[in-house]
């Protein structure tokens, strides 16, 4: 979206902000739907496998189709309106009218790995320089990392040591690529502090990415063992000792995630003195400080992340657990994967339209631009919600229930 940024001088000043950290390195949020999604497959799985045993090869077969079509069936409506449709509303001077147009060719030519949840390595380098469906790469990967929980859950739950053992190596041996690919490749910490390479080669791709995933895996499966009886235990304790066994975990893995966010503030300013995207061939960051980053912080704000969750589930979460149970979250929960298809394409279209130079503030008139953004976003998105995920959910509800 830089090209459409007409006042850099401004944008500048944001990103000396050390706050601005939070937006221009918010790719950790990412890794949390990652932790959250493996958590829950994992849990579901396990009390699936208590209730039926041992899986036959159609509980199996049921297993995959029912995750795939309740995925599809509104992917690919929008598939169709980002791919298709979107490109007949654009009447702009700005750059994302030849975006819309490169969009509209990768649908023509690579429509078959979307449907197959393989665009994030088909093809590998991209001759369009864009994607069908901004932000596809995410439900590609989430697709795979379904595809192969149960290989870990399943050892998980029949051989705990060997499970264990199997995933943190997985772990390890993905942070491990990351930072040898960062090394010698001479890639940045994150896409912005970085270069093309980040995104093909760290940023999309399911090797590096499900580092997070698994520790969700490793955390579900752990809370399912020993969940009850933590719990149990919180419960016996009176308030101040609550307090005394929450507070340094809190303060920790608060710290965890804020040196995470926050860490690469200096390499920040520095990039911004020498130009945001300066030769491919020059280092923005030093190779130390970009290897530790790939090595070390999708770990360690998965892992913090994993144990903030087991604090709310105990019940030593205090107002935090109290704000994220907040039954008004149902409804909004509910629209979470219609939005996250929905907006971008949606700014896209809203960008296009501009006839007038787009500018970064000042403040009050973003957060205004933002809150508009977000509200029209969840409006298409309980049209998509109502009008196709639910339907195709309920139909496909009837299906399985018939079946077993």
């Amino acid at each position: 979206m830089f090209n459409e940024i007409s006042d850099f001088s401004y944008l500048s000043k944001l990103m000396k902000r050390r706050s601005f950290s939070m937006v221009v390195n918010a790719y950790p949020c990412v890794d949390s739907f990652f932790v959250l999604s493996g958590f829950i497959v994992t849990y579901v799985l396990l009390r699936k496998l208590r209730t039926h045993g041992i899986f036959t090869p159609v509980q199996w077969v049921v297993f995959y189709l029912h995750r795939y079509i309740r995925l599809t069936a509104p992917y690919l409506v929008m598939l169709l309106v980002d791919g298709f449709l979107y490109r007949q509303m654009v009447e702009g001077t700005l750059q994302l009218d030849i975006n819309r147009a490169s969009s509209h060719e990768m649908c023509k030519e690579y429509w078959y790995t979307y449907i197959l949840y393989v665009n994030n390595i088909v093809p590998w380098t991209p001759k369009h320089n864009t994607s069908c469906f901004g932000g596809s790469w995410f439900i590609a990967n989430y697709f795979q990392f379904f595809i192969v929980t149960p290989i870990f859950v399943v050892l998980l739950n029949k051989k705990p040591m060997l499970g264990v053992m199997v995933t943190i190596g997985a772990v390890t041996s993905s942070c491990v690529l990351a930072a040898s690919l960062t090394a010698y490749l001479n890639l940045g910490p994150t896409m912005l502090l970085g270069n093309a390479g980040n995104y093909l080669l760290l940023y999309r791709v399911p090797w590096i990415r499900v580092t997070a995933f698994l520790i969700g895996v490793l955390g579900g499966w752990f809370y399912w063992v020993f969940g009850d009886t933590m719990t149990d235990k919180m419960r016996t304790l009176n308030a101040w000792k609550k307090f005394v066994c929450a507070a340094p975990i809190w303060v920790g893995t608060v710290a965890t995630q804020y040196a995470v966010v926050f860490g690469l503030y200096q390499d920040m300013l520095n990039a911004i003195e020498k130009g945001i995207n300066p030769d491919p061939s020059e280092r923005i960051v030093s190779e130390v400080d970009s290897v530790s980053y790939q090595l070390l912080s999708r770990v360690t704000w998965s892992l913090a992340l994993t144990a903030q969750i087991y604090l709310c589930q105990c019940g030593l979460g205090g107002v935090i657990n109290s704000f994220l149970s907040w039954s008004g979250w149902n409804v909004m929960s509910k629209l979470t994967y219609s939005v996250y298809m929905v907006h971008v394409g949606f700014l896209g279209v809203l960008m296009s339209q501009l006839k007038h130079p787009f500018y970064i503030g000042p403040d009050f008139e973003f957060v205004v631009f933002y809150f508009g953004v977000t509200a029209v976003s969840y409006l298409g998105a309980t049209v998509l919600y109502v009008c196709v995920e639910q339907p195709v959910a309920f139909l496909e509800g009837l299906i399985f229930k018939r079946r077993s």
